[in-house]
């Protein structure tokens, strides 16, 4: 395939019903004639479907002379599959070929990265517009949330896959430094393979469940969703789809919200109430200079002196730019959570030490903080814009299925007491500095 149609391949490369509906999306293309799909017909049709660049550039690879001098006017059927075989079935080699064949190149062995990131730009917005206008797609469940997608948004993330690429966006890099970054940069697979499974299906008539399903989720599903006017979400949906990515794979088939400042209010306790024992958690905040960040937290939330978590733990800016930071186990101070000391910090921690936190969210809601150097997590840069932020708006996430645990039990199978039921309460007294007497009085047998 590629550009090695040259060379002798197994006609048998497709499935039967992968033939039906690559030969009907190839007459459609061509207006119902085999072996006449022009250049000018191809883009016009793609172009209802996917960005108008990404047809342009992807008819750029299929209609590119064999030979010096030659001009490609038609292809064949065989040649209008390739850029779905390169990406369902295809090597690196091949998925190499593809993206340098779209993209205009300096020399044999360079190109330019602008290029490529306005290829990938193409691609997420593809991405976003396929989802947006199919039958069955969760995406639209965000959208009726106030999920939107923007310019802003959509350059944001091409350039966050590409930071570990190079921090220089207006450098010719080599085909090696490309090919390390397609290696390392599974997202940007995932959503390529996806862009044209779905191209080619949609203008056969067919449907993406004929294909081999992505085992790995790229947007979550919605769940838990607030029923109110006054929720406006703080991130969009190309945050979602980026920082989803970034989650343990078994962490990434569902978002349930928790929290928001502007519909629950502007507290620590109900906060924590709403958090508490919930699972894994994102949290996103917006300060009072419109940055956005947050962090993954792997361990369901409680009160203790210690720092909890694992190495999966994040933190990560969205905007103005989309960065994440992981784990260099240098230590292992990923969460803190702690309320009425007087010798320790009352809030939740993510990352650094006392008083030169991460990411900082104190008791007393609306104030944190973010320090310029965390050697809890690599490549970390200072979240907010100033080092004592203001909270603007806030939101958590819990994601994954809720944690298991029976109303009379706790995790560890011991029975519960109602003292346990009600969280947010009880957090309200913890800030209070009330202690809890009742504590005592549990039944025989309970947390022995």
């Amino acid at each position: 395939m590629g550009n090695t149609s040259g060379k002798k391949e197994s006609d048998n490369v497709y499935t039967s019903e992968e033939l039906r509906f690559l030969e009907t999306a190839y007459r459609n293309a061509s207006g119902g004639a085999l072996e006449k799909l022009t250049s000018d017909r191809l883009v016009e049709t793609w172009s209802q479907t996917i960005e108008r660049s990404l047809a342009e550039s992807t008819a750029q690879f299929l209609f590119m002379p064999t030979k010096p001098g030659q001009q490609c006017i038609n292809i064949p059927l065989k040649k209008f599959g390739e850029p779905y075989y390169i990406m369902e079935r295809g090597t690196i080699d091949l998925k190499m070929q593809l993206l340098l064949s779209s993209m205009e190149r300096s020399s044999n062995d360079s190109f330019n990265i602008k290029q490529l990131e306005q290829y990938i730009h193409s691609i997420i917005k593809s991405y976003v517009h396929l989802e947006s206008t199919a039958k069955t797609s969760n995406i639209k469940e965000w959208q009726e949330m106030g999920f939107i997608t923007t310019e802003r948004s959509l350059c944001s993330f091409a350039k966050g896959l590409m930071r570990n690429l190079t921090k220089d966006m207006e450098h010719t890099l080599s085909t090696d430094a490309l090919e390390r970054w397609l290696h390392v940069t599974p997202q940007f697979l995932q959503l390529w393979r996806e862009v044209f499974a779905q191209l080619y299906t949609r203008h056969g008539g067919s449907k993406r469940t004929i294909i081999k399903e992505v085992e790995i989720p790229i947007l979550p599903q919605l769940c838990d969703a607030p029923h109110n006017s006054n929720y406006r979400p703080i991130i969009e949906l190309p945050h979602v789809l980026y920082i989803n990515a970034q989650l343990p794979r078994e962490m990434r088939h569902k978002w349930r919200f928790l929290f928001s400042s502007k519909i629950h209010g502007e507290s620590f306790s109900t906060m924590l109430g709403k958090l508490t024992d919930k699972g894994p958690t994102l949290f996103f905040i917006e300060d009072e200079d419109q940055y956005i960040f947050g962090g993954y937290a792997p361990e369901s939330w409680s009160l203790k002196p210690q720092f909890g978590g694992d190495n999966t733990s994040l933190l990560y800016t969205l905007s103005p730019a989309m960065r994440c930071f992981t784990s260099t186990g240098f230590n292992d101070h990923y969460q803190y959570l702690n309320l009425n000391q007087q010798t320790m910090p009352n809030g939740l921690g993510m990352g650094g030490q006392f008083e030169f936190w991460g990411l900082w969210l104190d008791c007393m809601f609306g104030e944190g903080q973010s320090v310029e150097s965390c050697t809890t997590y690599g490549d970390y840069v200072q979240l907010s814009k100033r080092k004592q932020f203001k909270i603007r708006n806030m939101e958590v996430w819990a994601v994954g299925d809720l944690p298991v645990k029976d109303d009379e039990e706790g995790g560890d199978g011991q029975k519960r007491s109602i003292l346990d039921t009600n969280l947010e309460d009880r957090a309200m007294l913890e800030i209070a500095g009330k202690t809890m007497h009742s504590d005592g009085l549990r039944e025989p047998g309970m947390d022995d």
